[in-house]
């Protein structure tokens, strides 16, 4: 069978995007960091009481600038390639909708293979998912895209608002108030046994073990990313309006606009972003209550405005003269974003885990942020390594060749 379309060239790439993915890539791992050296179901019994000061700092700064608004970014970014990808020429006319399915299908099958044999807190599974979704999207007008988008991100907090009505009104009745109470507290308990469980398993157990631990963390985290993943499907339909509008190939013609998100994005941001550090402290994971409210919305609406802040200071940065070095050191880890990604699962299930360094449980957070510094460094000089010999990133090569079933050629030719 003919090759009917082609993989996006290097000298057709827009520098920008990828820029904006490498910075992506960077947040997403500072703030998965701290959930790869301990179970990442701890994250559903909330804030931990009685912490060290420097902890409290730590999980603080992460919280107030990184968490909640990479994903974000990442999101926007994944809508944008689809409107490239899905707006392709192609040699004969024909639609591309179905290589961009087939290109969906493998994006799922690197996912399920994250979730097995790496770690429970992958994206890629929900990103194919919710990609076959924006499929639908693709003829919808700009005034129905911005619609969708905003209800879409705004289903945590209407949800969080109804579970805590539902809580109150039901913890009135005192049958009720005393089953409710009795169940929240054994949930407790045995989330608490399973966290630490999995701290054995993870620290000590053989492959099979852990495997069998991380897919039991991925069900018991299936309805909290549920809950909250829609907001990934209306930044891609965001990432959509953008590539229709040209914000980032354009971006020029939007340089005044760009300017005002950046401080109206960092005001509402660093207030947004307090308020959720603080509310986070406070809510009970198990209790729908005022601080969960809350802490879901003040994360959301962080997410977003930092998020902007973030795009609006990268796209300011790339507009001036001396940003080449912003290029250098961003843009080559942004085009194998999937490669670094997965990467980044792999060095960390080595440092942590029982068949590599074994440090699981043994890393506070603090020095979790040293060593993400220090993972995306070496990335970055990775990167850019391959990308001067090899035209792909490995897993990209392998990516583009199953979706146009036909691999490209890897080496750069001299």
């Amino acid at each position: 069978m003919s090759l009917k379309y082609t993989p996006t060239k290097s000298s057709e790439r827009i520098v920008m995007i990828d820029a904006l993915r490498g910075l992506a890539i960077f947040g997403i791992l500072m703030v998965n960091l701290p959930l790869m050296h301990t179970p990442i179901t701890q994250i559903l019994l909330g804030a931990q009481p009685d912490v060290s000061l420097h902890q409290l700092l730590s999980e603080s700064f992460i919280k107030v600038f990184f968490e909640g608004k990479f994903y974000v970014l990442f999101s926007m970014l994944f809508g944008y390639g689809f409107w490239i990808f899905i707006n392709k020429t192609t040699h004969n006319g024909s639609g591309i909708v179905p290589v961009y399915r087939r290109r969906l299908f493998f994006l799922l099958l690197f996912g399920l293979a994250h979730v097995v044999l790496l770690w429970a807190g992958d994206i890629l599974v929900f990103y194919a998912l919710f990609g076959f979704l924006l499929i639908l999207f693709k003829k919808v007008s700009n005034r129905k895209i911005i619609k969708w988008a905003i209800w879409l991100t705004l289903v945590p907090t209407l949800l969080t608002a109804l579970m805590v009505a539902a809580f109150g009104l039901f913890y009135q009745i005192p049958e009720a108030k005393t089953a409710m109470d009795a169940n929240m507290q054994q949930g407790v308990i045995d989330l608490q046994q399973f966290v630490q469980h999995a701290t054995v398993i993870y620290s000590e157990g053989n492959y099979s073990e852990i495997v069998s631990t991380r897919l039991n963390e991925y069900t018991s985290l299936l309805p909290a990313i549920i809950f909250f993943y829609p907001i990934v499907l209306g930044m891609f339909l965001i990432g959509v309006w953008a590539a229709r509008n040209e914000i980032f190939s354009n971006y020029a013609k939007y340089l005044p606009i760009y300017r005002k998100t950046l401080w109206w994005g960092l005001s509402i941001g660093i207030v947004t972003s307090s308020l959720y550090a603080i509310a986070y402290r406070y809510a009970s994971m198990g209790i729908p209550d005022g601080w969960s409210l809350l802490a879901t919305s003040m994360h959301t609406l962080s997410g977003i405005s930092m998020g902007l802040f973030y795009i609006s200071a990268s796209v300011l940065i790339l507009a001036t003269q001396k940003s080449t070095w912003f290029q250098k050191v961003l843009a080559p880890v942004g085009r194998m974003a999937l490669t670094n990604y997965l990467m980044q699962s792999i060095i960390c299930a080595f440092l942590f885990h029982s068949y590599g360094l074994g440090l699981f449980g043994q890393v506070e957070v603090w020095q979790g942020i040293i060593l993400t510094l220090l993972i995306f460094i070496a990335q970055i000089i990775f990167s850019r390594w391959w990308l001067s010999r090899f035209q792909y990133g490995p897993f990209e090569w392998v990516w583009r060749g199953l979706t146009y079933r036909k691999f490209q050629a890897l080496r750069i030719k001299q």
